[in-house]
């Protein structure tokens, strides 16, 4: 599997925590736990990025962690 480059984008406003993985493009979104969003290609299935409902408020202060199972097809 090559390198991939990321962007993160936080909003203290909304407390969103935007990532994304390579280019930006179109994806559907999968809820993988509460607050937890993974963006999938809606083609490939394809892991395109995540967001995180809440991300200071909730996830920092729980530190909870996140498994992501990948799906090889």
């Amino acid at each position: 599997m090559g390198k991939k480059n990321f962007n993160l984008k936080y909003d203290p406003k909304t407390d969103i925590l935007h990532i994304a993985f390579g280019k930006a493009k179109e994806s559907v979104s999968v809820e993988q736990e509460p607050e937890v969003f993974v963006r999938l290609d809606p083609k490939s299935k394809e892991i395109v990025g995540l967001t995180v409902l809440g991300f200071k408020n909730s996830f920092l202060s729980k530190k909870q962690d996140i498994t992501l199972i990948p799906s090889f097809s």
